[in-house]
């Protein structure tokens, strides 16, 4: 039970700093954190662990964290600041992936202890990179165009929970199917790729489900005036 009451831990520590960068940075936090949040989950992606007797990757609950910051920036200040977010977050990962594996190239010193590990870590395998990309951009876009489709019906605060849930939800399922698609069909059984699909998305759909209260902690402090002065700053 060791890996589930730590994954608890770390989906808790997740959205507290998600929300605490709000609280101290305003949108610019939100941002960031889409940002720096892509990149953090495209290497947790690497580590496999085994949760409630199934194998899962890491990097779903980073992921969940970055579509509820999507979804805060779209319900407060419009879907422009949001799919800004998305492009940034796109952005980032390409630099990460362009610059590392321009890094990998440098023939090490003789002194050096890094380099099998940055190989490991780094080295990504081109499908894998690829569908990551792909899948984050169409899934981070489909997530902030069903948002807006839902406002127009529930636009009251009240309703933020079925614009969180409905879009995420949805978009998952693209983002999930995309991703797994083409990183692994053809290198293994269809059996096995759906396995990954399914866990994959149940684990997103899970921190879907309880990140949303989190959303709302976000919003109060916007209505309570506590962000948008740090805003006002910038």
């Amino acid at each position: 039970m060791y890996n589930e009451i730590f994954g608890v831990l770390t989906f808790l520590v997740t959205f507290i700093l998600l929300v605490a960068m709000y609280r101290f940075f305003g949108k610019h936090g939100l941002i960031t954190w889409v940002a720096i949040g892509t990149i953090i989950a495209n290497i947790q992606v690497i580590k496999t662990v085994d949760l409630f007797t199934i194998s899962a990757t890491l990097g779903n609950v980073m992921f969940a964290s970055i579509y509820l910051a999507t979804d805060i920036l779209n319900d407060i200040y419009g879907r422009k600041i949001a799919k800004r977010a998305v492009w940034l977050g796109f952005s980032s990962t390409l630099v990460m992936i362009i610059v590392m594996q321009m890094s990998l190239h440098f023939i090490p010193s003789s002194v050096d202890s890094s380099q099998d590990a940055l190989v490991t870590i780094f080295n990504v395998v081109p499908r894998i990179a690829l569908g990551s990309i792909i899948a984050y951009i169409i899934g981070q876009h489909l997530d902030v165009m069903i948002f807006n489709l839902i406002k127009k019906v529930f636009s009251s605060d009240k309703t933020f929970i079925v614009r969180a849930y409905g879009s995420t939800i949805i978009s998952n399922i693209i983002d999930t199917a995309l991703f797994v698609s083409i990183a692994f069909l053809g290198t293994m059984p269809n059996s096995a790729v759906f396995e990954i699909f399914i866990t994959t998305y149940l684990l997103k759909l899970i921190s879907t489900i309880f990140n949303v209260p989190f959303g709302y902690w976000a919003k109060s402090m916007y209505r309570k005036g506590k962000i948008k002065n740090l805003d006002e700053g910038y």
